[in-house]
């Protein structure tokens, strides 16, 4: 797959890799680090499974350049990042704070992009945050649709199913 050159900021919103193999996370990471951008940040998905079972471990595979963010935010260039582990749920209420511009998950929001896979207390929390953007994966079907609503934008960003059709 390739990247345009002139991205500044490049997220994957998970599914890495296929399971609990570590050196597949590790394959990923190489190649998304090779990628010249200014930011790489990293969600985990439901797939990536090591940062459910072994978080310390899968953490220290992520290599220096990249991003990973889980319940926390960070600030670029004046724009603000935030990530929640919705894979695909929220396993309790997310405190998001204002002035969210992206909103990173691996999982979608109830009723946005989701053929009803979507998590209702993500959706929830959404709607009182109001990121101006959520950006998301999960449901390949979906990918690379978006919608807007009620100021925020819905971003699939899945990849899965062009790249199948590649292949």
């Amino acid at each position: 797959m390739a990247v345009p050159s002139e991205a500044d900021i490049l997220i994957c919103a998970g599914d890495a890799c296929e399971g609990f193999n570590p050196s597949d996370l590790t394959d990923f990471f190489a190649w998304y680090a090779a990628i010249p951008a200014k930011l790489r940040i990293f969600v985990p998905g439901n797939h990536d499974r090591i940062f459910n079972i072994e978080p310390s471990r899968a953490r220290k595979l992520v290599p220096g350049g990249i991003v990973y963010l889980e319940n926390e935010g960070i600030e670029y260039d004046g724009i603000q990042f935030y990530s929640v582990p919705a894979r695909p749920y929220l396993e309790a209420p997310a405190s998001l704070p204002a002035g969210i511009d992206f909103l990173i998950t691996h999982g979608p929001a109830y009723s946005y992009l989701d053929r009803d896979q979507g998590c209702k207390q993500l959706f929830l929390d959404i709607s009182s945050a109001r990121p101006k953007y959520h950006i998301f994966g999960h449901v390949h079907e979906e990918g690379l649709n978006r919608k807007a609503m009620f100021g925020t934008t819905y971003l699939n960003v899945s990849y899965f199913v062009e790249l199948r059709k590649s292949l």
